[in-house]
């Protein structure tokens, strides 16, 4: 696996948490939780991702009980401190060119974006170079309004149809990805 998987961990749903994780145990990824808080999901399933690797190895006769203990799920979380944008930063900071990474969060995106890495939303939405600063646009105009009080911007319900949107999109993502670093 050539590329990691960071999730900003605060802004996608739970629900979604659980497709990352299948994907990025399906596909071997290092795959990185970023939150200001422990995720109870998350942690519960690196626990059993890494009960199911060791009991692999024992089925596949790997006779070495101190090297099946040292089998670790390639999945981790991060618990930043709780503070205006910690998370963010922090994925900023870490997050290595080429990098797939997950977040709701527009200025996130951008920054992330100019680094180097790939960049989708829980929506099933690539972010891109030529429409980031775009939606950077819309954002400021809508913070603008709603502190006027013109409008209370709602995000639409998190129903099938867009679970299934972002399922398709973090599966091409992957596979282009993977298909880019062969």
């Amino acid at each position: 696996m050539v590329f990691d998987i960071w999730v900003d961990a605060d802004s996608v749903p739970k629900n979604l948490r659980q497709m990352i994780l299948k994907a990025a145990s399906r596909i071997g990824a290092r795959c990185i939780f970023v939150a200001d808080r422990e995720l109870a999901d998350v942690k519960t399933y690196i626990a059993d991702d890494t009960f199911s690797l060791r009991q692999k190895a024992r089925e596949e006769g790997q006779a070495d009980p101190a090297e099946i203990r040292k089998i670790r799920s390639s999945i981790s979380w991060v618990v930043v401190p709780s503070s205006e944008n910690s998370a963010d930063d922090y994925i900023v900071e870490t997050a290595a060119e080429g990098s797939l990474c997950i977040t709701h969060d527009i200025p996130l995106a951008s920054r992330l974006l100019e680094k180097g890495c790939t960049v989708i939303d829980d929506r099933g939405s690539e972010y891109t170079a030529s429409d980031i600063k775009v939606r950077l646009g819309d954002r400021l105009v809508n913070q603008e309004l709603r502190s006027w009080g013109v409008f209370s911007e709602q995000q639409s319900r998190m129903g099938q149809g867009v679970q299934k949107a972002f399922a398709d999109s973090l599966d091409r993502t992957i596979t282009r990805m993977m298909n880019v670093n062969r």
